[in-house]
């Protein structure tokens, strides 16, 4: 029998019992384990992704979990897309409480060495993706007076990570948006937090798709694992879960506008 991809999720406590939540970037990484995660705890979850390549599909991985959920392909970057997202989860589960904007992704180059393709390409991936999220659940949200959503941010939106402009500015702005978001809808009975991980060993790092990197030399895997300080040692996806999870139920019911940092104590003297 395959170990569990997921070591580190426990038993399920039932803080997502009826709800229905849209994960993105939900076939990878920390997008994978927190779909998971939600549909363990009673969540039927709305899985999107753009890509399917990770085997077994995240979908059919929670449905051999016991849980329900459907996968959706979906482009964040594109509102028909994130309209049909929207209704896949009222269609099929009657419900949406809580979305999850986690696709994102970045460049390593020097902003002057950035051709406008890539520059756009990762503000509209990693900012404009929430943007066209908000446009397509804030009316259901709206609706019901009440609501969920939380941002993958970065402590790099904290800090900053040399030849990483566009991933660096578009964290630190998501951080703003979420608390300028939390601002206009708190009063409509509707929560806005981002989450800011720290380096996370997904699988990106280790060299599968979708994005394949190669496998990371032992010396630059401790050169990030180095970074979290305090731990000295990249976190797992799902402790990244764990705290997305806290931040989508009623456990963190007064806690809005707030980046909630995992980072093994990256930033603990910045």
């Amino acid at each position: 029998m395959a170990a569990d991809e997921h070591p580190l999720l426990k038993p399920a406590l039932g803080r997502l019992n009826g709800k229905v939540a849209i994960v993105t970037g939900a076939n990878s990484g920390i997008g994978r384990a927190t779909a998971r995660l939600f549909a363990r705890e009673g969540a039927r979850v709305v899985c999107c992704d753009i890509q399917e390549a990770t085997e077994p599909r995240v979908d059919k991985l929670i449905e051999g979990d016991g849980g329900k959920a459907l996968f959706a392909r979906c482009d964040v970057t594109k509102q028909d897309d994130w309209d049909r997202a929207v209704a896949a989860a009222l269609e099929n589960f009657g419900a949406l409480d809580i979305v999850f904007n986690n696709a994102g992704g970045g460049i390593r180059k020097l902003i002057h060495e950035h051709t406008d393709d890539e520059w756009n390409f990762i503000l509209n991936l990693n900012l404009n993706g929430i943007f066209r999220s908000a446009r397509a659940v804030m009316p259901h949200f709206l609706k019901m007076g009440r609501g969920n959503i939380v941002n993958t941010a970065s402590t790099f939106g904290l800090l900053a990570s040399e030849k990483y402009p566009a991933y660096c500015a578009t964290k630190a702005a998501i951080v703003n948006l979420t608390r300028e978001m939390a601002l206009d809808y708190g009063p409509k009975g509707i929560r806005v937090n981002c989450v800011c991980p720290g380096s996370v060993e997904t699988a990106r790092f280790r060299g599968v798709p979708p994005k394949a990197t190669g496998e990371f030399t032992e010396e630059q895997r401790a050169r990030m694992a180095a970074a979290n300080k305090a731990l000295l040692r990249m976190a797992r996806p799902e402790e990244i879960a764990y705290g997305v999870l806290f931040l989508a139920s009623d456990e963190s019911s007064f806690v809005t506008g707030h980046a909630l940092v995992i980072d093994g104590g990256q930033t603990i003297d910045a």
